[in-house]
């Protein structure tokens, strides 16, 4: 018991002196170099008492290596042994030797003693007995004369005190520890008590508190027995009026039976109306749904047909000027016969007798071809241009063949006649015409818009149709007689449109024509010149026919033209603007003459038409699916 007692007292005695030394190294070190200098070793001035010159004496002592400087493993081992009394036996040798002095040890007398204290006090802190012993005084007087007289004892007196103070902190904890232990147990046992007392006082409580209960209840019993006699005379009385109650219940019920009866009945033939009125309903819905497809197919069928149409004459425009092209071939062969006649002088007079014949036959056809005038009262359109220039173009196999018309006329008839008659026989851009059908083999149109262009005359939409069809400005245009159209594809997202173009005349004596063209218009532009007020103000005017003229909403579009005319404008950009938002239309200005905001608003316009349509097909999809969800509701 003992060794082991020693055996740790000797533990805590180096755990203290580790952690005493470890404190002393980080002052010295406070840069945190991870060595000391002796200038570093004069920091412990004011934790040991020794002097600057002893400081340097122990770093001198510990530095074994002698290279100026000491780590924490060096500063660590040899201050331990400075702490156990080795190295401090020969401080104090050469303290003593220094104290041989007679002059100097009269005054050294009292720092000595001091030194002691400062040793004894700094052995008790590393121990940790500082507070173990209430009076240490003789505890230091063994020590200071063991270390004077038996220097070689104090070692093992050191340890001997070490072990004593773990002794005697071993029971200190205890006896802490049976003190705590006891007050635990006191206050277990007071805590205890207290219980037993509190449970003892509301116990008392309760059978006050229970007795006077007692006799309130038994109190409380005699008023509520006679509030019950009361109580139950009233229940009589309320038996009664209840027994009265019930007999007239029981009548209504009768009657209620009676009108239950009567209104089954009623909901009965309900029913069987409603179940005849779903079903009749249902037929009805059915027969919407056939008659909503029928009239898309036969929209999308005119469309196609239309197009089809505008194909053909295409296609006719195309052999027309194949037989123009023979027709001169003809001229020039027969023009070479001709001379050859000359030369001989063989068929002069026949020639000089049949020329005015020919040439008064020229001139009524050209007469008669101008005179032509579409009527939309009479005759389709397209039939129409297909019939006149089938027509004319017999007429002229005809005249070619039987009546042996002079050649010296057909260069005439060919530039003049044919070109006069195409001018305004054939729609007008069909030259674009070939074009649009080279891309209609790459991608078909999958919808055909109809849009007019109405205005003043002289505003410039021939000119507009021209660019926007063919993309070129044509200077030598006439004024429209009747109707012209031309056709152009237009690509609109993933899908291509046809936008086929009508060019009405803007004369009074063709406005009858051209109302006609509203009802089947799919959309409207109105036209006019900025350099022309009167055109801009005929523009409302425009709009009232419009508006009588067609059926439904249609959009229409505000087009003002030459735009590169800016130095002779008249009617300024915000006045049309002005005029469209008061009449919720498009607007746009552009120039026919440079191609300014051309298709851009033709574009625009197809994309309003577009999204129209959509709009129409995607309601009709609706209503139809509301009458498959109805009908299935009835059924």
């Amino acid at each position: 018991m003992m060794e082991n007692l020693e055996g740790s007292g000797s533990g805590l005695v180096a755990a203290s002196q580790l952690r005493k030394i470890d404190e002393f190294f980080q002052i010295c070190d406070s840069e945190g170099k991870g060595y000391i200098t002796p200038t570093d070793m004069r920091r412990l001035n004011k934790e040991i008492p020794l002097s600057a010159e002893e400081l340097e004496n122990v770093f001198d002592s510990l530095d074994l290596d002698r290279n100026g400087c000491l780590t924490l493993e060096e500063f660590s081992s040899g201050f331990s042994k400075f702490l156990n009394g080795r190295s401090m036996s020969q401080l104090e040798d050469q303290l003593t030797c220094d104290s041989q002095d007679p002059p100097e040890a009269l005054y050294q007398n009292e720092p000595h003693d001091y030194e002691e204290e400062g040793y004894f006090s700094m052995l008790m802190e590393s121990l940790g007995a500082s507070n173990i012993f209430e009076d240490p005084s003789e505890v230091r007087t063994l020590w200071i004369q063991l270390r004077k007289d038996e220097p070689h004892l104090l070692y093992n007196f050191e340890e001997f005190l070490a072990r004593v103070i773990s002794q005697i902190r071993v029971a200190q904890q205890e006896k802490n520890e049976m003190e705590c232990a006891f007050k635990k147990k006191a206050a277990t046992h007071n805590g205890e008590i207290q219980q037993l007392y509190e449970e003892m006082e509301q116990q008392i409580k309760k059978e006050k508190s229970r007795l006077s209960h007692k006799d309130l209840r038994s109190q409380d019993l005699q008023q509520q027995l006679i509030s019950k006699e009361q109580e139950l005379e009233c229940l009589f009385l309320k038996q009664r009026g209840l027994e009265q109650q019930c007999q007239e219940l029981h009548t209504q019920h009768q009657k209620s039976q009676l009108e239950n009866i009567n209104l089954k009945t009623t909901n009965q033939e309900l029913s069987r109306e409603l179940e005849y009125t779903c079903h009749e309903l249902s037929l009805t819905q059915e027969h919407l749904e056939k008659l909503q497809e029928q009239a898309l197919r036969q929209q999308q069928e005119k469309d196609i047909e239309l197009y089809k149409i505008t194909e053909r004459l295409q296609k006719e425009k195309e052999n027309l000027v194949h037989q123009l092209d023979l027709l001169r071939e003809m001229n020039k062969h027969l023009k070479d016969e001709k001379d050859s006649v000359q030369s001989s002088n063989i068929v002069k007079n026949d020639t000089l007798e049949n020329g005015p014949t020919a040439n008064t036959l020229v001139h009524s056809d050209r007469k008669r071809c101008k005179e032509r005038i579409i009527s939309i009262e009479e005759d389709h359109l397209p039939q129409l241009i297909e019939a006149e220039t089938c027509s004319l173009f017999n007429q002229m196999n005809d005249k070619k063949e039987g009546g042996q018309i002079d050649l010296q006329m057909s260069p005439v008839f060919s530039s003049h006649m044919f070109q006069d008659s195409l001018t305004r026989g054939q729609p007008v851009g069909m030259e674009a015409l070939q074009q649009v059908s080279v891309d209609s083999s790459v991608s078909t149109p999958q919808r055909l818009f109809k849009i007019i262009l109405v205005g003043d005359s002289s505003v410039g939409k021939t000119a507009l149709l021209h660019r926007f069809c063919d993309g070129h400005f044509h200077r030598d245009t006439s004024a429209t007689v009747g109707i012209d159209f031309s056709v152009r594809n237009v690509k609109l997202g993933d899908s291509h449109v046809a936008l086929q173009l009508w060019d009405t005349a803007g004369q009074e004596r063709f406005q009858s024509i051209t109302k006609q063209f509203f009802r089947k218009a799919d959309g409207i532009v109105v036209t006019y010149d900025i350099t022309l007020r009167d055109s801009f103000k005929s523009v409302r005017s425009w709009l009232v026919s419009i508006q009588e003229a067609v059926g439904g909403p249609v959009p229409i579009m505000i087009l003002g033209n030459k735009s590169d005319r800016e130095s002779m404008r008249q009617v300024a950009t915000e006045e049309g603007e002005k005029l469209a938002m008061e009449a919720q239309l498009l607007f746009y200005e552009c120039s026919a003459y440079s191609g300014y905001n051309v298709l851009e608003a033709m574009v625009h316009l197809a994309r309003v038409l577009k999204e129209q349509e959509d709009r129409v097909w995607k309601n009709t999809v609706n209503l139809v699916n509301r009458s498959g969800k109805k009908k299935s509701c009835c059924t």
